[in-house]
């Protein structure tokens, strides 16, 4: 009963918490990403407080905090279209599970193979984001830089790629470098 009560405890704090920023932003329409983030936090304080055996439950806890979350800050911001590299940190969210399942049964090889996958997702996120916010979004593809810089760009590189195949690249033709003198050679009769 004390552990059931802790829990409650958490996600009435978790709730009171995410409310508050809601209001503070000014965002009158923050309650639907509860409806994901308070199941996933439920999960977590399970996995904490249920011994090792509910220690798997911190992975899908994870993972559903992660869309929460991100879908509380994509409400907050009206920004949706985050979604094209915002799961990038879902995969991160994998990985922190994977950890804290590691950190919860003393398994060290598992929370080094979590922030490897923490680690990859982050670099998803980042890698992707950069993309579509610079190349795909109206922030830069409207600019000079997106309608004149980026394709002029993309032809230069294609035509040094293609330049350097046929000086010394892979599938070069054969150079006088490159064939033995035989000039010398004495071959009669």
């Amino acid at each position: 009963m004390r552990n059931r009560n802790q829990v409650i405890g958490i996600i009435l704090i978790v709730v009171g918490i995410l409310v508050l920023m809601g209001r503070m932003a000014g965002a009158g329409n923050i309650g639907w990403p509860l409806f994901v983030l308070v199941p996933g936090v439920a999960l977590l304080a399970w996995a904490f407080l249920g011994g090792e055996e509910a220690s798997t439950l911190a992975i899908p806890g994870s993972i559903v905090t992660t869309i929460g979350l991100i879908l509380f800050v994509q409400n907050l911001g009206d920004y949706f279209q985050s979604w094209s590299y915002a799961w990038g940190l879902i995969v991160s969210g994998v990985g922190f599970g994977i950890f804290l399942q590691g950190a919860l049964t003393a398994d060290h090889d598992r929370e080094r193979e979590g922030m490897r996958v923490v680690t990859v997702g982050l670099a998803l996120f980042a890698a992707f984001g950069a993309f579509f916010e610079f190349f795909i979004f109206d922030n830069w593809a409207g600019s000079w830089v997106g309608r004149w810089l980026l394709p002029l760009a993309l032809i230069a590189a294609g035509l040094v790629l293609w330049a350097r195949r046929g000086a010394g690249g892979e599938g070069h033709e054969a150079t006088s470098d490159s064939v033995p003198d035989r000039s010398n050679d004495r071959t009669g009769p």
